[in-house]
């Protein structure tokens, strides 16, 4: 990654930091921690194995109309690996590097394996916002401040995601398709010659890959996944929140979860400040936590976030072959670590 995108997300991240942590009390954030039983951040960590588990079989899914049995050890390496360099590198990386190498391992075209990430995120976009209208719309009573901006947005977002679904469908009609590969060359003209066919190619795989051909019983699989997946997140945090004496129904859990799943999507190194600021403000505005029980919560959820994924993480590196300093190339080069 180039030095100026370091320096700009390490300096957002820092910010957001400084805004989470000012005018914190340190001595009694160490009193609620002493407090916490700590059977639920066992529990907590425990759980994020069957949600990645759940989440490597449904890449699974979404990789058949290309390979029709990807083995479960892959996708659930390259899944962690993916995860662990997000998370410690910035910028997101892992998105694409955990897509490039399985394709690699496993004899996919690239631009496949790279489609396949972005529906992932798709469905998982499509199914938080699902809960978190289902939520708002089921939910008695005045909302808070909070809520009416996370309804606002849900409602906004909702059929614009399911917009994209349509127009990517549209786009690889068998009717639509040669005008699709139109404005794909037109808009490729404004690159170098030399770049031009090889990005275009590119480009219409990538175009092609994005269609969901999976049927109405894998597209079911895959939703379902999506659904079990969000779920188990949404009982870990709210176990969480429990050994801090926040007592709240399960549902009630689904706006905090979007909250955090937006923030997260900023490309800050390990989402740190993104997440911490979002956690705070939500858990205060959502269950008016004292701020100084808000800003504890915060920093152990964070750790334990990012702990299961990296350990996992390095165990699957090394279960593939693969090296931290092969990783560490990503952060200098933009490169990706080539298989041995």
């Amino acid at each position: 990654m180039k030095f100026w995108k370091i320096t700009l997300f390490s300096a957002l991240s820092a910010i957001f930091v400084w805004l989470f942590l000012r005018r914190v009390d340190f001595a009694g954030i160490r009193d609620v921690w002493l407090s916490i039983p700590w059977r639920y951040p066992l529990l907590f960590l425990a759980l994020a194995l069957p949600q990645y588990a759940v989440r490597a079989w449904r890449w699974g899914l979404l990789l058949r109309p290309f390979k029709r049995h990807v083995p479960f050890r892959s996708l659930w390496n390259f899944s962690l690996i993916g995860f662990m360099i997000s998370y410690l590198l910035p910028g997101r990386l892992g998105e694409v590097a955990r897509p490039v190498l399985l394709a690699e391992k496993e004899g996919i075209k690239k631009s496949q394996a790279i489609a396949t990430i972005v529906n992932e995120r798709l469905f998982d976009l499509l199914t938080v916002l699902v809960l978190l209208a289902l939520y708002l719309v089921s939910a008695r009573g005045g909302l808070s401040p909070l809520l009416r901006s996370l309804r606002a947005a849900a409602f906004l977002l909702l059929p614009l995601v399911l917009l994209v679904f349509f127009l990517v469908t549209l786009a690889n009609h068998p009717r639509v398709f040669p005008w699709t590969e139109r404005l794909i060359r037109a808009l490729a003209r404004v690159l170098p010659r030399r770049w031009r066919e090889q990005t275009v190619a590119f480009i219409l795989h990538f175009v092609r890959a994005l269609r969901l051909d999976l049927g109405w019983k894998g597209l079911a699989a895959v939703a379902i996944c999506s659904l079990l997946h969000w779920c188990l997140i949404a009982f870990s945090y709210w176990l969480l929140l429990r050994g801090f004496g926040i007592r709240t129904a399960l549902p009630a859990i689904v706006p905090f979860l979007a909250v955090i799943f937006v923030s997260a999507a900023v490309p800050t190194p390990g989402m740190a400040g993104s997440l911490d600021l979002a956690s705070k403000y939500a858990l205060t505005g959502l269950f008016a936590v004292a701020e100084k029980n808000a800003v504890a919560f915060t920093i152990l959820f964070h750790f334990l976030l990012l702990l299961a994924p990296i350990v996992l993480g390095l165990v699957a590196l090394w279960s593939e072959g693969l090296s931290i300093k092969a990783v560490g190339r990503l952060g200098r080069k933009d490169e990706l670590p080539a298989m041995r």
